[in-house]
């Protein structure tokens, strides 16, 4: 069973997030926009320090935004799990078919050295090392998973982040 789950208000995120859960997570503040390999536990903690990301993996994903009375999350999982207390997790629907895009492409293009480049960001991007290799001149895309929730009659498509894959 796949739920949806959030709470808000909070002063951080959660000392007990189960970020073992997440393999990769794009962040951003008004500094920066990163993509972390969750995978390095030491990114986990550089993550919790944005004020806005989302962390996935196959089996769930988690959002995060902070606003002016503290951090809404919103968390996503294959398996059931949800934010703990005072989360009200709903089920979700697997969408059939997908309502939308199955892909989302990432900045930069590989280059020949296995870096990845983008015109309009004056640096090399850094992706997971153990993520799938494009092509030269190809992109890293991140796999979407789509949902339904429904509500008082209503049908909101919901989708998340899953997992890596390569420009076909």
């Amino acid at each position: 069973m796949t739920c949806i789950s959030s709470r808000q208000g909070l002063p951080a995120l959660p000392d007990d997030l189960r970020w073992e859960e997440f393999t990769c997570a794009m962040v951003e503040a008004p500094w920066a926009v990163e993509f972390l390999d969750l995978k390095k536990p030491e990114n986990r903690r550089d993550a919790a320090l944005y004020p806005a990301g989302v962390a996935f993996g196959d089996a769930s994903e988690l959002r995060w935004l902070t606003r002016e009375n503290g951090k809404h999350l919103v968390y996503i999982s294959d398996e059931g799990k949800d934010l703990g207390a005072d989360s009200k997790p709903v089920e979700l629907q697997q969408a059939n078919p997908s309502p939308g895009p199955d892909k989302m492409v990432l900045w930069g293009e590989r280059q020949q050295n296995g870096g990845y480049y983008e015109g309009r960001i004056p640096r090399v991007l850094e992706y997971p090392e153990w993520a799938p290799q494009a092509r030269v001149g190809g992109r890293l895309m991140v796999e979407l998973r789509h949902y339904e929730l429904q509500e008082a009659g209503d049908t909101t498509p919901i989708f998340r982040c899953v997992g890596l894959a390569a420009e076909d």
